[in-house]
């Protein structure tokens, strides 16, 4: 005997109205895990910006297992990884978060800077280009780029670089310093244009000083002292002014003195600084270069 029309019409709607309820029970409970996922994120960068990496990583963790697909989370986790020196795992979550958010600049330019601390800067540089094709205005792409550039001893299109960067960031002294360098290695005559480009920046925190030095207001010694005596992250900056003084011994094109201040940069300063990765590349070309003229 078929049941009655009515009797099919309240069926269908309990049936409408459970699968209204658990559509409902699953929509709450994904809104509360990407909530958690989020509250757990938010203290990882607390966590990392305390450089507690070890936390910040269990936090992450959270995060991820209940948001896999939270970019900031794998961003933020590989930057954990990255400043630990665990740089293949950095790699692995940039890649993840690449592959989640394939049109972010900020993924490609930061998987390229764990390529150059790897030392492969061929592979930064593709992942530097990649960036600045999705944001062509994106400052600290086209400073990376500039500065590997000038680690491969490219001087032209580390200019080019970092005089785009730093048209679109103004208030960098690191930009405003590498620019120099670049210029200065290519024999032109920047001085206008560098006291302009220091008028912009912070005159007293460092590197300050490497910016007065190099403008010829502050002399070799002074700044020598005042390295010493500043800390960055309980790192006192005098490797750092030594790389600025090997540049300019090289420009004098006093190889001697040039290769003695970049030891001491790659003997003292933390490898993933910039003046370190500068300096190895330069007493690199100083060894093979068997005249031990200028590059």
């Amino acid at each position: 005997m078929r049941p009655s029309r009515r009797l099919l019409d309240r069926s269908s709607v309990r049936i409408a109205f459970l699968c209204a309820a658990l559509v409902l029970i699953y929509m709450s409970a994904c809104e509360r895990s990407s909530r958690e996922a989020e509250s757990f994120t938010s203290a990882g960068v607390t966590h990392l910006q305390m450089g507690e990496h070890d936390r910040a990583i269990r936090d992450f963790d959270r995060a991820l297992t209940l948001h896999p697909g939270l970019v900031v989370a794998w961003r933020n986790r590989a930057l954990a990884y990255r400043e630990k020196g665990d740089y293949e795992r950095a790699i692995a979550d940039y890649d993840q978060a690449t592959l989640l958010a394939p049109s972010d600049a900020r993924v490609a330019t930061d998987r390229g800077a764990t390529y150059v601390l790897l030392g492969d800067y061929r592979q930064a540089l593709r992942d530097f280009d990649r960036a600045i094709t999705l944001k062509p205005n994106h400052a600290p792409a086209l400073e990376q780029r500039g500065r590997t550039h000038f680690f491969l001893g490219i001087v032209a299109q580390a200019a080019a670089d970092l005089q785009r960067g730093r048209n679109f960031d103004s208030t960098d002294a690191y930009a405003v310093l590498w620019l120099h360098l670049a210029r200065r290695r290519l024999r032109q005559d920047d001085r206008e244009d560098f006291v302009a480009h220091a008028a912009v920046v912070d005159s007293v925190a460092w590197p300050a000083p490497i910016v007065q030095h190099l403008l010829g207001r502050l002399g070799a010694d002074s700044l020598a002292a005042l390295a010493a005596a500043t800390e960055i992250r309980g790192r006192r900056q005098s490797c750092v002014a030594s790389f600025y003084l090997g540049q300019q011994a090289l420009l004098r094109q006093d190889v001697r003195r040039a290769a003695v201040a970049f030891e001491e940069t790659r003997n003292e300063c933390p490898k993933e600084l910039s003046e370190y990765k500068g300096a190895v590349a330069e007493l690199q070309r100083l060894t093979t270069d068997e005249g031990g003229s200028t590059p």
